[in-house]
């Protein structure tokens, strides 16, 4: 696991700068964000590496998740990008509630479309508020909420992202 301060410093130096970060974060994005409990919680967020083991996000903390397949991991599903809770995943959200391997994100070139995939996970897997049926396509639009388990997750091609990040950086400033 990378050192969190050198992801805070590398998350630091790209949201003051859009179009710096635009050309950082060409592929789109899973959000994971934990709801604040008190207003004493303070926003936070920490820009992640695929396939690295990192904990659940604290209250106002806000994980960030590229969305490609992890470099030298051993996951051996060709298919797409995968979420799960081991390690073995391009996307590992540590959660008693995620599926060891939950669900695949895969893009078609042909239709230009992001779609999610339940793998028959335990505990399931919802788009917008819908349940997806397992190891069937779901359409996954800018923006689409995303339920694992207890996991509440959001996905963002990178232009959205990039008002997110302003959205949130405007919001700690004040």
């Amino acid at each position: 696991m990378a050192d969190p301060q050198l992801l805070m410093s590398v998350w630091r130096s790209v949201t003051r700068d859009p179009v710096a970060f635009r050309a950082h974060f060409t592929v789109p994005a899973i959000i994971w964000e934990a709801p604040l409990r008190t207003e004493a919680d303070a926003p936070s967020w920490e820009m992640t590496h695929n396939g690295e083991r990192v904990t659940r996000p604290s209250p106002g903390e806000a994980l960030i998740y590229r969305v490609e397949k992890a470099t030298g991991a051993s996951n051996p599903f060709p298919m797409g990008v995968t979420l799960g809770r081991v390690d073995s995943n391009d996307l590992v959200l540590d959660d008693a509630s995620v599926s060891r391997f939950h669900a695949w994100l895969q893009f078609d070139e042909r239709t230009r479309q992001w779609s999610l995939t339940d793998a028959e996970s335990r505990n399931g897997t919802w788009v917008n508020g819908q349940k997806c049926e397992p190891r069937k396509r779901t359409p996954l639009a800018d923006g689409a909420d995303i339920r694992l388990g207890d996991a509440t997750l959001r996905f963002l091609l990178a232009d959205a992202l990039v008002n997110w990040v302003q959205t949130r950086v405007q919001a700690s400033n004040r």
